[in-house]
C-alpha cells in the first residue's frame, strides 16, 4: 500500500488546464488474485478477482486511515448501488442480519451482514461476494468493463466519506502522478481551442521540446506521423507519453512562418512547471500554480533570479497563488520555510497516530525571511496554497490580498490500488500556527479586493477594515455551519484573477509604513510562539 500526504483540490476539468504533454509512463496493472471461498458458499468468479482486490484494499485503507471512523454498512450499501447502477433489475435488500441481492424479484445471492460496522475487511469480503454473484446473474453487468464497475463502486463509496476523498481511475491516476512527480515527456503545455486545434501554450526551458525548437503558438498536426487533427487532447497526451530517452517526432504548423515543421527529439524526465517569475519594476511577481516535487527548488531559483535582476532596489515579493489547488504536503512545508526561519508552520490532527504532528521550520536561515511579501488568494486557492498563506499571515510574514480562499483544511493520503488507480483519502485536519482550522472556512485576506477598488484608494482604513473579522476568524476552533456561512460573506470567495490585485500588492509593497501596519494588524500573539 503506497501512501504519502497530498493536498489538492480536485476538479473534473483541472487536469486539462495543466496537462504537460507526455505524461508519466504507465505501470503494468497488478495481476489478479484468486477469490477466496467464504462460509461454505461458492467462491466469487475468478474473472472478477480484480474488483475483489481493489475493494478489499480500499476498505482496509479506509478502516485504518480515514479521518473519521467509517460505518462500513452504509458504505457497502452505497458502493453496491453504484456498482449495480447499470442494471436496474438488480436490487439490494439490507436488513440488520443479512444482505440479499435480487434480480427481477428472484434471489441471486445472500450473505450474513457482519456484526461490526467498523470491520472493513469483513464488509469488503461480503461486498465483493455480492458483486461477483451479481455479475454472474446479470447480462448487463457482464458487458460492462471491469474498470467501469470499480469506478462506479469506489466513487459511490468515497462520496459517503467527505467532500475531498475520491477515487481516480488508472488513466487519471497516471496523470495525477505525473503532476506530482514528473515523468517521461518533452516539456510542453498544450491546450485545445474552441476551433479544436491543439496549440502549444508553454515550453519549458532546457526541455527536449525547447532544444528541438518547439515554440509557443505552434499547432500540433501529427505525432510520429499519426495525424492529431480533430483528435481529443487526451489522445495527444497519450501519444506523447513514453519512456525517458525514447525518440518522438512532432509535426507542427507555425503560423509566423506559414509552414509545417517536423521536429525530432528524445523524451526527458519532465516535472510540470509550477513557478513562473515576472518582474514588475522593483517588485518580483511569482506565480505559484501548484505544489509538486520541484516547486521549492524552482521557487528558490526564481528568488535568486529576482534578487540578481532587481538587486538592492527590490521592494518586495508578490506570491500569486490564486486558483492554486494545492499539491504535496512536504512542499507546502518547504515553501513556507523559505520565508519563515523558525517556529511553527502548521499542524495536523486525525484518527491515525501518524497524523498527529506539528511542522516547524528550524533552518534558521530562510533566504526570504526579511523580504516584504504579499500573497494573492481567491476562492480557487486551496489546501497547500492555504497552508502557506495561513502560515505567512499568522507569523507576520505576509499580507494576504484578494478574496476568501476555498477552505480545504484537510490532508489526503494517496493509496495506490491494485488496478493502478488511486484512492485519495482524507486522514487529518490542518491547523494554522494560531490554532484555527480553515476547513470549510477558508483563509480570510487582510485586504479584501472588492472593498478597496483602485490601488490609489488603499490606505490605513482599508487595511484595518478586516481587523476585527480576522480576530474573530482566528479565535474560532469549531465553528458551526452558520458561523462559517456568515464569516465567508465578509469577503466572498471569487474565481477571477483581476490585475487590480497585483496593483494593490505593488502599491502596498512600495509603501513600507502602510505594509508594516498591515502586517501588525494581522499578527496574533499565539502565532508568534516558536
Amino acid at each position: 500500500m503506497s501512501q504519502f500526504p497530498f493536498l489538492r483540490l480536485m476538479r473534473p476539468r483541472a487536469a486539462l488546464s495543466l496537462l504537460a504533454a507526455c505524461l508519466v509512463v504507465s505501470c503494468a496493472t497488478a495481476p489478479d488474485a484468486p477469490s477466496a471461498e467464504a462460509d461454505g458458499r461458492p467462491p466469487a468468479a475468478s474473472a472478477d478477482a480484480g474488483i475483489e482486490r481493489v475493494v478489499l484494499q480500499a476498505y482496509r485503507a479506509i478502516g485504518d486511515r480515514h479521518l473519521y471512523e467509517p460505518n462500513f454498512r452504509n458504505l457497502s450499501v452505497e458502493a453496491y448501488r453504484g456498482f449495480a447502477s447499470g442494471d436496474s433489475a438488480l436490487v439490494l435488500e439490507a436488513s440488520d442480519s443479512s444482505l440479499t441481492v435480487k434480480r427481477n424479484g428472484k434471489e441471486i445471492v445472500s450473505r450474513p451482514a457482519p456484526a461490526d460496522t467498523t470491520d472493513g475487511r469483513a464488509w469488503g469480503s461480503t461486498l465483493t461476494e455480492l458483486m461477483a454473484g451479481s455479475i454472474e446473474a446479470s447480462p448487463a453487468l457482464k458487458q460492462v468493463d471491469r474498470q467501469t464497475l470499480i469506478r462506479q463502486a469506489m466513487t459511490a463509496t468515497t462520496k459517503q466519506l467527505d467532500r475531498n476523498s475520491r477515487y481516480a481511475d488508472p488513466d487519471e491516476a497516471k496523470d495525477n502522478r505525473f503532476q506530482r512527480d514528473g515523468g517521461g515527456g518533452i516539456g510542453i503545455t498544450v491546450e485545445r481551442t474552441d476551433e479544436k486545434k491543439i496549440l502549444i501554450r508553454a515550453v519549458q526551458d532546457g526541455s527536449p521540446a525547447s532544444k528541438a525548437g518547439v515554440q509557443v503558438g505552434d499547432q500540433i498536426l501529427a505525432i510520429d506521423s499519426d495525424s492529431m487533427i480533430d483528435r481529443p487532447l487526451s489522445d495527444v497526451v497519450a501519444k506523447l507519453r513514453g519512456a525517458v530517452g525514447a525518440p518522438v517526432s512532432m509535426t507542427v504548423l507555425r503560423p509566423s512562418q506559414g509552414a509545417e515543421l517536423t521536429l525530432a527529439m528524445k523524451r526527458g524526465r519532465i516535472v510540470p512547471t509550477t513557478v513562473v517569475y515576472e518582474r514588475r519594476g522593483d517588485v518580483a511577481l511569482i506565480h505559484l500554480t501548484g505544489f509538486n516535487t520541484a516547486t521549492t527548488d524552482n521557487l528558490r531559483a526564481a528568488l535568486d533570479k529576482a534578487k540578481a535582476e532587481i538587486g538592492k532596489d527590490l521592494a518586495g515579493l508578490i506570491i500569486d497563488m490564486r486558483s492554486n489547488r494545492g499539491g504535496l504536503l512536504d512542499q507546502a512545508q518547504s515553501v513556507s520555510e523559505v520565508f519563515i526561519a523558525d517556529g511553527t508552520i502548521f499542524s495536523t490532527n486525525g484518527r491515525h497516530p501518524d497524523s498527529k504532528r506539528t511542522y516547524r521550520s528550524s533552518n534558521g536561515r530562510a533566504g526570504g525571511s526579511q523580504l516584504p511579501i504579499v500573497v494573492l488568494m481567491n476562492g480557487g486557492s486551496a489546501s497547500a496554497a492555504e497552508i502557506v498563506a495561513a502560515a505567512l499571515q499568522d507569523r507576520g510574514r505576509a499580507v494576504v490580498i484578494g478574496t476568501t480562499s476555498y477552505g480545504k483544511g484537510t490532508v489526503q493520503t494517496v493509496v495506490r490500488l491494485a488496478n493502478e488507480g488511486e484512492l485519495i483519502l482524507t486522514w487529518s485536519r490542518l491547523q494554522a500556527p494560531s490554532g484555527y482550522t480553515w476547513n470549510e472556512l477558508g483563509v480570510l485576506p487582510n485586504i479584501c479586493t472588492s472593498k478597496v477598488g483602485e490601488a490609489s484608494k488603499l490606505g490605513v482604513a482599508s487595511v484595518d477594515s478586516n481587523h476585527n473579522s480576522l480576530i474573530r476568524w482566528h479565535a474560532l476552533r469549531n465553528p458551526t455551519p452558520q458561523e462559517v456561512s456568515d464569516l465567508r460573506k465578509i469577503c466572498p470567495p471569487g474565481e477571477s484573477t483581476p490585475e487590480a490585485d497585483v496593483d494593490l500588492a505593488i502599491r502596498l509593497l512600495r509603501d513600507r509604513p502602510l505594509y508594516a501596519h498591515a502586517v501588525q494588524s494581522a499578527t496574533f500573539q499565539a502565532a508568534a510562539r516558536p
